[in-house]
């Protein structure tokens, strides 16, 4: 005798969801000595989560020491998404909609589709600022290895670490205890610190 569907009952099969964005499971970094400062108001942000939308954020504070590292995690990626990593001057609001290097005293380095290399959920770039020398330079890293990158010009002044995100998100490590290739930073280079750090 067959069983009956009571006695054999069969699952319904799952639904078919549509997955428009790749994402990594884990919940935002905390912020440490350092967080995020002002943002474009076409992003979202919390802890050391950046999330677009469509804008810039710059971090907390400028570049103070002569040498600064920081890494940017990325944790969601859409299909049309793409970040910019570099510098910015602060500016007016209308410079927060802009890509790095789209504005006077900006430079950025492109990740995404067509660009310096693809954006993929769990990729790691390190970026350092040396304004040690003359002219200051960016350096830039994908999961641990050195890119090559075009000269940094027109940084000026006054400079933040900034990013542009555009349909991604991303956990900014700000602090080394959150960083994952902190080896392959240049000798020299630190966490950046709060002006108050220098003076008191």
């Amino acid at each position: 005798k067959p069983p009956t569907d009571e006695e054999n009952p069969k699952s319904p099969p799952p639904a078919a969801k549509a997955a428009p964005k790749r994402k990594a499971a884990n919940g935002p970094l905390r912020p440490g000595a350092v967080g995020l400062g002002s943002a474009s108001s076409g992003l979202e942000t919390k802890g050391l989560r950046v999330k677009g939308g469509t804008g810039r954020c710059l971090a907390g504070v400028a570049v103070v020491q002569d040498r600064a590292y920081w890494e940017i995690h990325v944790v969601e990626v859409g299909p049309e998404g793409f970040l910019f990593v570099g510098m910015a001057a602060q500016g007016p609001e209308d410079h927060m909609q802009q890509e790095l290097g789209a504005t006077p005293r900006s430079f950025g380095v492109q990740f995404g589709s067509g660009c310096l290399a693809p954006l993929r959920v769990g990729d790691v770039v390190g970026v350092s600022y040396d304004q040690a020398i003359f002219p200051v330079a960016v350096g830039v890293w994908l999961n641990g290895s050195a890119l090559t990158i075009p000269m940094s010009r027109g940084l000026k002044g006054e400079q933040w670490p900034a990013i542009f995100v555009s349909d991604c998100a991303i956990d900014w490590a700000l602090g080394e205890e959150h960083w994952k290739f902190a080896d392959s930073r240049p000798e020299g280079f630190n966490a950046l610190m709060a002006s108050r750090g220098l003076i008191g």
